[in-house]
């Protein structure tokens, strides 16, 4: 299912048909970082930008599955204040902190560096969001290792650091395959990191919510996810049309995925 609409008006509608009944919401919100993004442009303060996510977690939890899991990515600008209010909502023990690691020599054949003064950040977080913590049991997953100049997928638990699972770069470069151009979208997720995360907290018939669904790619790894398992997850993602991506991008990845 993809709608095209604003995720503040579309999420509360899923509330009647999907309460209880979403395995796993995978989020990639605006990170609120004084760059401009698509309709959330952080001319924002920070209250009205909390605000914002307090709402749409609150109805996140009524839509998740006694067993369902939440991931939320986010850098360090909000990531203090936005795991506040995830305790609040979740409560402190069903809330864990992942990092990603948005930088790997392996990958980044056309990363283009930022300038840094002091500290190169390599790495982003996703807060990952329980009902119950003590009573979710999580799937094993597919840890790529580069070994003797070859990658190989090592089957294995979750682990708090994500590694060789892409990096912003290389998610522009699958934007780049699809598209003809790496600038088709400014802040895409690689698909690998998004498919491990979905398969450690669903089973094949699982549904996924997305709604800050961006270029799409919470469906491709769903997509990718199912064909390799046999699986029949489904997919809603919800993501505005400024700019005209929702057709140009969003929807164009879905069958660029679907017909691969």
């Amino acid at each position: 299912m993809l709608i095209k609409g604003d995720c503040r008006k579309e999420v509360p509608k899923l509330i009647k048909n999907f309460k209880n009944k979403i395995q796993c919401i995978l989020i990639d919100p605006p990170y609120n970082t004084k760059i401009d993004y698509v309709r959330y442009k952080d001319s924002w303060t920070e209250s009205k930008w909390i605000s914002m996510m307090k709402s749409l977690l609150s109805k996140s939890y009524q839509l998740l599955n006694p067993n369902g899991v939440m991931y939320i990515c986010i850098d360090e600008n909000e990531y203090v204040q936005l795991k506040l209010v995830c305790i609040k909502i979740f409560g402190e023990d069903n809330v864990k902190t992942l990092i990603w690691k948005k930088v790997n020599k392996l990958f980044d054949k056309n990363r283009i560096e930022k300038n840094y003064k002091n500290i190169r950040v390599t790495h982003e977080y996703i807060l990952m969001c329980f009902k119950n913590f003590n009573k979710t049991t999580l799937n094993k997953i597919y840890q790529p290792e580069y070994v003797k100049g070859k990658w190989i997928q090592k089957q294995t638990d979750l682990e708090s650091i994500l590694d060789n699972m892409g990096t912003t770069s290389s998610a522009k470069d699958e934007i780049a395959e699809m598209f003809g151009k790496r600038e088709s979208f400014s802040t895409p997720k690689p698909t690998k990191l998004f498919k491990e995360l979905i398969r450690a907290c669903t089973n094949k018939h699982s549904i996924v919510l997305d709604y800050f669904a961006g270029s799409g790619t919470t469906g491709q790894a769903t997509i990718e996810l199912n064909k390799e398992d046999k699986g029949e997850r489904q997919y809603i993602l919800i993501s505005n049309d400024e700019g005209g991506t929702f057709d140009s991008v969003l929807k164009g990845r879905i069958e660029y995925a679907g017909s691969k």
